[in-house]
């Protein structure tokens, strides 16, 4: 049985020993098999998009629904024993509805609970029964001052929380990285943002507004084309650049080889034209290695031939 929380008492000021722990290597297990195909549209992807996605893949969320511990070595003063901590982290269920608001990275958390012990004046045994715990949400108004609208949103109050400490929710979003959204709509709301930033197409009727947004967000500024495939799933990337690889229409063969052709007939480099603007030079001659070697097969059955239809 495992030590409570409440009996321990760190011995050490160390640092608990790093692991990768078991949602981060279910993550890289995942991902491993879909790279593993080489033909995959997978890597045919942006280098910068698929860069992004491994950082991704390779870090690790921010605690939500736990406390990692401090220290690597704690002493149970209940057991009288010493305790090595572990990082464990509690890993929700995600939810459709969670992608739809802004829920801080909370999830549907997943436990156990004690059944009642009295039930009709009888002292009955406890049993541990299972519960799912759900954040408490509320309806809020929220402003973009990057894209100057209000939006109705679903939030919790650790998602409020954090949009106070990063003075807004712009700076919010764009400074949160995208597990720790855990959100399909805070992702695309982000994806918004950046392409509106470089773009440039906010405030265009007040040119001070547009100075101190451009001033103010300059720091998160990216060339558009990196800013498109921000907050894309990696089914939603392979399905994108699928639809642009099948936007252009394929060029025949001979119409390639027809282009080089002529381009080397009008420079001059190709070996035709060579011979024929220098007739002293070395002529091409095909080998006569085979004929020496079958001639003597070939030449009475080409005499045969010659004389009966002579």
């Amino acid at each position: 049985m495992s030590s409570l929380v409440k009996n321990l008492k760190s011995l050490t000021p160390s640092v608990p020993r790093a692991i990768v722990t078991w949602d981060k290597a279910e993550r890289i297990r995942r991902n491993e098999e879909i790279f593993k195909d080489q033909e995959s549209v997978v890597h045919r992807l942006p280098d910068h998009y698929k860069k992004r996605y491994w950082e991704m893949i390779l870090s690790d969320k921010a605690p939500v629904h736990y406390s990692p511990p401090n220290s690597r070595v704690a002493y149970d003063s209940f057991k009288n024993q010493e305790v090595q901590l572990e990082n464990n982290p509690i890993v929700g269920i995600r939810t459709p509805e969670g992608d739809q608001g802004l829920w801080g990275g909370e999830r549907v958390v997943k436990g156990w609970i004690e059944s009642a012990p009295y039930t009709k004046k009888k002292i009955l045994p406890r049993y541990w029964v299972p519960k799912l715990f759900f954040p408490a949400l509320k309806t809020v108004v929220l402003h973009s001052e990057i894209l100057d609208k209000y939006m109705k949103v679903t939030v919790t109050e650790r998602a409020m929380r954090l949009i106070d400490e990063n003075f807004g929710l712009d700076y919010y979003i764009l400074k949160s990285k995208e597990i720790d959204l855990d959100s399909k709509f805070a992702n695309l709301l982000k994806r918004e943002m950046l392409l509106t930033l470089a773009a440039g197409t906010y405030y265009d009727y007040d040119d001070d507004k547009k100075a101190y947004i451009k001033e103010k967000y300059s720091e998160f500024c990216i060339p558009e084309e990196e800013a498109e495939w921000i907050g894309l799933e990696l089914n939603e990337a392979a399905r994108k650049q699928q639809d642009l690889e099948d936007s252009v229409a394929p060029v025949p063969l001979k119409y390639g080889l027809e282009k080089s052709l002529v381009e080397r007939l009008r420079n001059g480099t190709d070996d035709i034209s060579q011979e024929l603007e220098n007739p002293e030079g070395p002529v091409r001659t095909e080998s006569k290695f085979g004929e020496k070697m079958l001639g003597k097969y070939l030449n009475p059955i080409g005499k045969k031939l010659r004389s009966a239809t002579n």
